[in-house]
């Protein structure tokens, strides 16, 4: 049957519609991720200080854009007030630019907070902070000396009050919340003296980074105690509640403990008793260890005297000889027991380069595997080092053969999205120092999906996730692009079982994957 004229004219424009939609809606995309990045951009130079009203006009087009990809309404519209907020966006860098260098002290300061990241505990005093820089480069202008000094001070302390949050947040909140749970499961009725315990790790650790907020080791390791003692309690409790609920009495708990005495007391071949004070026990078990370190303290002197006999030997050996020189102006007498007297002579000698040649070879032996000891010793350090970056709640750091992987887990995107957001910044700087330890080192960005969905979006979502994470490298941190490689994987690799919304969340991820191609001295 013959389409009519009519009903090929309209075929052909709906063709044209659909056509125009789909390139209209790649290029929104497309648009909108560069004015997410030149709004970070424009934050981060100070274009919110300088060139305030540019960047608040900037991000209300932002948003009311935003509001209409997400409407699925007016796309014209959309790219109309996309390209606005460009061209403000960018008008706030440059004059940021030519102002920034009179507050160069103050911008430093600010920059610590953004690195740490802004949260909802940070955003009043950021959002204050900000009036105040506002007020003193107002008072710049108007060459007011005294006012620019007021309000610098006033920010400053405010940006610094805001990263001692960021910091004591960063660090402290995932702490709290374990004791929150611990507690809301009634920990403190069965363990008060461990959760004393607690508080006052954390408290200790507070007190830490207020004195000096950058000395995070050694807050970090007072809350790791507090997270061990966590975990003590949760484990007493189960023992205890697991004891009431079985009907358990004290006998069985105490047979529980001298379980594993008595195997370390068998294995030295002791015969733990425990019918009285466990103290004798506690006192054998202590000296059989005493024994052992004796034993090898005494291998040891062995070696020693062993070296010492050598030497003698060659002291014999030199005493020798020179006694078979002297034997040789007695004449012709002397004659067939010189002959004797050099035979054994030689066999003293042999005997001795035989010693040496073991001794050196047990030398070269010993600087050998003290080298390659000393060496494995300081690369374990340098992969310890990255795992001590990271917080629990923020990356897994994985050593599986001559691979480290660092596993993003609190790096989220929005969905079906590959924009990078502000909050994961100080995230991907400490990814970067984990880079930079090793020099030598290749690295694979590998984004990942969950396995809903269509196979190829996913490979193109984790891909483009990947190179937004390659991208901040490259742009912010300078990264060298010759050793870093990106990839999607989609939902070829999940962790987790994609039946429950759990296990698909974990499955949604940027693993980091670094050969660090250590050299081993051989």
């Amino acid at each position: 049957m013959k389409l009519s004229v009519t009903a090929k004219l309209l075929f052909v424009i709906l063709s044209m519609i659909i056509s125009s939609n789909l390139f209209s809606q790649s290029s929104i995309e497309s648009l909108h991720k560069e004015v997410k990045n030149l709004s970070l951009k424009a934050l981060t130079t100070g274009g919110s200080v300088f060139a305030e009203q540019d960047f608040k006009k900037a991000e209300e087009l932002l948003a009311d854009a935003e509001e209409l990809i997400k409407e699925n309404q007016k796309p014209e519209k959309a790219i109309e007030y996309l390209n606005q907020a460009i061209e403000l966006y960018k008008k706030a860098i440059e004059i940021a630019k030519g102002k920034s260098p009179n507050f160069s002290s103050l911008m430093k300061t600010r920059e610590l907070v953004l690195i740490h990241g802004l949260s909802e505990s940070t955003l009043k005093i950021w959002k204050e902070a900000e009036e105040n820089f506002v007020s003193a480069n107002e008072e710049f202008e108007d060459k007011d000396n005294e006012g620019v000094t007021k309000y610098s001070n006033l920010a400053e302390k405010l940006y610094k009050d805001a990263e001692l949050v960021a910091i004591k947040d960063q660090y402290l909140l995932n702490v709290k919340a374990a004791l929150a749970k611990a507690e809301d499961n009634k920990l403190e009725k069965y363990t008060p003296k461990t959760i004393t315990k607690i508080k006052q790790y954390i408290a200790d650790a507070e007190n830490v980074l207020t004195a000096n907020r950058y000395d995070t080791l050694a807050a970090k390791k007072i809350l790791n105690s507090a997270l061990y003692e966590i975990n003590h309690g949760v484990y007493m409790q189960g023992v205890f509640t697991k004891m009431q609920d079985e009907d358990k009495t004290w006998e069985d708990l105490q047979l529980l403990w001298e379980e594993p005495i008595a195997k370390i007391a068998s294995d030295l071949k002791l015969f733990p008793s425990f019918d009285t004070d466990n103290q004798n026990l506690t006192s054998n078990i202590l000296q059989s260890i005493n024994a052992i370190r004796a034993k090898l303290a005494d291998s040891q002197k062995e070696a020693q005297n062993l070296k010492a006999e050598i030497v003698q030997l060659k002291k014999s050996l030199d005493e020798t000889k020179t006694a078979l020189a002297d034997s040789k102006s007695e004449g012709q007498k002397l004659t067939q027991e010189l002959s004797v007297a050099k035979k054994e002579t030689e066999n003293l000698a042999k005997a001795a380069e035989e010693t040496q040649a073991k001794l050196a070879l047990m030398e070269q032996e010993n600087v050998k595997f003290k080298t390659v000891s000393e060496t494995t010793e300081k690369n374990l350090k340098l992969i310890e080092t990255i795992s001590t970056m990271f917080l629990p709640s923020e990356a897994e750091v994985i050593k599986n053969g001559d691979l480290l992987t660092i596993r993003l887990v609190n790096l989220n995107f929005p969905t079906n999205k590959a924009t990078l957001e502000p909050q994961y910044f100080s995230l991907l700087n400490k990814v970067q120092k984990a880079i930079q330890t090793f020099p030598n080192g290749t690295v694979v960005i590998e984004g990942h999906t969950d396995g809903v969905g269509d196979y190829q979006k996913n490979i193109e979502l984790s891909q483009n996730r990947s190179n937004s994470v390659y991208q901040y490298l490259m742009s912010t941190m300078g990264a060298d692009a010759a050793r870093i490689t990106v990839v999607g994987l989609g939902g070829s690799k999940p962790i987790a079982n994609n039946s429950s919304e759990e296990g698909r969340a974990k499955n949604r991820r940027i693993e980091v994957v670094i050969n660090p191609h250590l050299e081993l001295n051989k």
